[in-house]
């Protein structure tokens, strides 16, 4: 199968999911419909885009000596598998979902985008003689490379927004959600304990806050400098730790990641619990 044909197959895969976000956006009108909408969107030209671009990414694999010819029929199997698995669980999410239920769907795509990564890094590594591990970190430097050719981004500069810059800005987003619903259940109930919950997720945000300015000052340079620098700290850190470029990565940019922004995520879904019961309450005894 040729590459472009796949390209267009795949990019069909997640049509229907489309059409059903715009459906349910048009009925509901809300933020979360609205951001169905916005992903399925982005799927769907991010796969048009790389259709137009396809014969220019083949050529830049060849020119880094990555030729993925050799094993075009596997990755087109493995590209057309992952999109149509992709594209139902895409469905049945913008049909099903609920406002309450946002961030374990989030949860669940992220390791479902894992285990697909997984099991191409399984295919590179038998297609190609290369261990589990560089066979993993090749298949999630393939996805983000081609991911970033098809928006007209260089492999330095997708690198940097995407695990720089995008990651930074998901925790920063996770850790102020922590600290509005300390607030919000200080507002509920105003009680020493929950000022004490509120200061300290006050100040949990604002740690937060810093360190995403600190991130943002460190690599304010132009991206190929930006990914020049990351990459020679990475390297320093991998021999301070006595391991791997690729083990290093996993651990900041996957393992680390998850740690900081699941666990902001499973706080605030402690607190909020707490605020809901105590708001019925109130309003049980207003009545």
């Amino acid at each position: 199968m040729e590459m472009t044909t796949c390209i267009l197959l795949a990019a069909a895969c997640f049509l229907p999911a489309l059409i059903v976000s715009i459906g349910r956006c048009y009925r509901e009108k809300d933020l979360l419909t609205s951001a169905m909408v916005f992903l399925c969107a982005i799927m769907v030209a991010t796969f048009v885009s790389a259709f137009f671009q396809a014969d220019y990414i083949l050529s830049l694999f060849d020119t880094y000596g990555l030729s993925i010819r050799d094993n075009q029929s596997y990755i087109c199997l493995a590209l057309l598998s992952g999109s149509i698995l992709s594209g139902v669980l895409l469905l049945i999410t913008v049909r099903y979902i609920k406002k309450q239920h946002v961030w374990k769907w989030i949860i669940a795509a992220f390791a479902l985008f894992l285990l697909l990564m997984m099991l191409m890094g399984i295919g590179i590594s038998f297609t190609t003689g290369c261990s589990l591990d560089q066979g993993f970190f090749l298949a999630c430097c393939g996805t983000l490379g081609a991911t970033g050719i098809a928006w007209g981004l260089t492999y330095k500069e997708i690198c940097v927004i995407g695990n720089i810059y995008m990651e930074a800005v998901i925790c920063l987003l996770s850790a102020l959600w922590l600290t509005w619903t300390a607030i919000k259940a200080y507002r509920q109930k105003n009680t020493t304990f929950r000022m004490l919950i509120m200061l300290a997720g006050l100040l949990y945000g604002t740690i937060y806050v810093l360190g995403f300015l600190g991130v943002c000052y460190h690599y304010a340079m132009p991206m190929e400098e930006a990914f020049d620098l990351c990459y020679h700290e990475l390297m320093a850190t991998a021999s301070l730790w006595h391991t791997s470029y690729s083990i290093v990565n996993y651990l900041i940019f996957i393992i680390l990641f998850l740690v900081l922004t699941l666990g902001n995520i499973l706080a605030a879904k402690f607190i909020l619990p707490i605020t809901y019961r105590i708001a019925e309450k109130g309003l049980s005894l207003n009545l």
